[in-house]
């Protein structure tokens, strides 16, 4: 605090990892948040805040089987990184006209540079002893305001709030290819190391400039016609649009997607601890530009994903809550349904490459829960999990007779459990203050590693259940200001993968993403509180 109108905010972070559990996992990250508070009046503040981002990391990427398996955490690629540089800028005032009404108003600023060498993008075919990769630099600048007024009307029980919202942001991005040499296992089937042979800048991946708006408006209206039930009435219009320069085909155009998405729900409370909802909502997403301007796989002259189309999505939910047995058992439950349309998906090519195509019909669907125990001030047992259904109702993977795979036309989405859970118990002795002691249990199902649902990941983790399932373990003690504790994750040292992709051909390689063995990480906090 500064004054009893206004208040000053300056925090920093600096993280820095050497010699991790994966070799070539290293990073340097510099953070620093600042913010200002000031009271205009007593109906008018004013918020100037910002921050600066400089991060730097190596990046591993995922392994083959036999490295996986033997827990030889060894990057193939000594050579990838990702380089960030963001600064963010905001500007707020919010002002109550009076008890009824109320006004925002958001001035944003943003300054982001992405460059990289990615794991992800190299690009081999089994038994080849060379393979490539690329170098990308995204630099986009962003500036606009965010505007929104709250308005109450007493008589009618009803609060509406109407908003608008432009982002104006010039965006650069352009990559280009790598030779690399490709050090081969003895059976010929997966990769050891990868090493550059020659940087290509001659040979553009990519390369395009791109003036994007992004522009919305909205209106939501809450009634209360009973004072149990609340209805929930709203619409959003948004419109994303650029002009673009594609240097590689000497193209230049604009692109525009639009659409109006709308909402209604009702919430009924049926005593103070208990009550039901409903929703039902549209949504869409356009496809992101790196999708759009990045050349197809084995095209010459260059094609491009100019055909793509929005996604459109369909989602329906009805759920409730209880508090029981005087707030010591809570517990929320929730049902959804989600279609979509013309969904992106990434088709995996033999060498690695993608191909995207946005068409056919997807269905998400499940059931989603928690529950929350405090029988008295020492204990809380903590529950959650979703069961849910991701799948392809239709979708067309390919026209040409010739190719193995022509649709998934039912086939559930790779990477998607059916169960995801987690739980936590956490212990706070009274005897001891500020001392406490917990364990953590998370939990992943089997899922599938390809589109065509020939191969699952079912590894077997805590108490033999296929999948994932990992304890953690944490403990701490708090005095004043000051905390030290201690983290102990994956307490049993199990081997999981965070994730197990494989592309639709038979003679397509698993390849996964290691989940760290046993790990401590020990720490000290201390929290400072100045006064004026």
């Amino acid at each position: 605090m500064i004054s009893r109108k206004s208040g000053l905010y300056v925090g920093g972070f600096y993280a820095k990892q050497q010699n991790g559990w994966m070799t070539y996992s290293d990073y340097d990250k510099n953070s620093i948040n600042a913010r200002w508070d000031y009271a205009l009046s007593a109906n008018t503040k004013l918020t100037l805040a910002g921050s600066y981002n400089d991060y730097y990391s190596q990046t591993p990427g995922s392994v083959d089987s036999v490295a996986f398996y033997n827990r030889a955490y060894v990057s193939t690629s000594d050579f990838t990184y990702r380089e960030v540089k963001a600064l963010r800028v905001r500007l707020s005032t919010e002002h109550a006209w009076n008890e009824n009404n109320h006004t925002t108003l958001h001035l944003f600023y943003r300054d982001n540079s992405i460059g990289q060498n990615p794991a992800y993008g190299i690009r081999w075919t089994t038994g080849q002893t060379t393979a490539t990769g690329e170098i990308n630099v995204n630099d986009f600048k962003s500036q606009g305001f965010i505007l929104q007024h709250a308005v109450t009307i007493q008589p009618l029980r009803t609060r509406l709030m109407a908003g608008v919202s432009l982002d104006h942001s010039p965006t650069t991005y352009d990559a280009y290819r790598i030779d690399l040499n490709a050090q081969l296992r003895a059976d010929g089937k997966s990769v050891e190391k990868y090493s550059i042979s020659e940087e290509r800048p001659d040979i553009r991946i990519a390369d395009y400039d791109a003036d994007l708006v992004n522009s919305a408006v909205y209106l939501q209206a809450e009634i209360k016609p009973l004072e149990k039930l609340t209805i929930t009435l709203g619409g959003r219009y948004d419109n994303m649009s650029f002009d673009y320069t594609n240097y590689l085909d000497n193209t230049t155009g604009k692109k525009s997607y639009e659409q109006f998405t709308p909402k209604i729900g009702a919430t009924y409370s049926v005593t103070e601890d208990a009550g039901l909802y409903a929703n039902y909502s549209q949504g869409f997403s356009p496809p992101g530009l790196t999708s759009i301007f990045r050349k197809k796989p084995s095209t010459d002259p260059a094609e491009f994903y100019y055909n793509l189309t929005p996604a459109r999505f369909t989602n329906y939910e009805v759920g409730g809550w209880v508090s029981l047995i005087k707030n010591t058992l809570d517990a929320d439950v929730a049902l959804y349904h989600m279609g979509g349309t013309n969904e992106l998906l990434n088709i995996r090519q033999p060498d690695n490459s993608t191909d995207y195509q946005s068409a056919g019909k997807t269905t998400h669907k499940g059931i989603e829960y928690g529950l929350t125990y405090r029988p008295d001030a020492q204990w809380m047992v903590r529950f959650g999990g979703t069961n849910a259904v991701h799948r392809f109702d239709e979708f067309v993977l390919s026209t040409r007779s010739t190719d193995q795979v022509q649709n998934v036309n039912g086939k559930v989405m790779p990477s998607a459990p059916s169960w995801i859970a987690n739980s936590e118990v956490v212990y706070k002795p009274e005897f001891i203050k500020g001392f406490r002691i917990g364990v953590e249990w998370q939990r992943m199902s089997s899922w599938y590693q390809n589109q065509v649902n020939t191969v699952k990941y079912e590894d077997k983790g805590v108490l033999g259940m296929k999948g994932i399932s990992v304890l953690n373990f944490r403990t701490g003690y708090k005095w004043k200001g000051a905390e030290v504790f201690m983290n102990v994750m994956n307490l049993t040292d199990e081997l999981y993968a965070f994730s197990a992709t494989r592309g639709n051909n038979a003679t397509d390689r698993a390849t996964y993403t290691s989940a760290p063995p046993r790990t401590f990480v020990f720490g000290i906090q201390y929290n400072f509180t100045g006064k004026s």
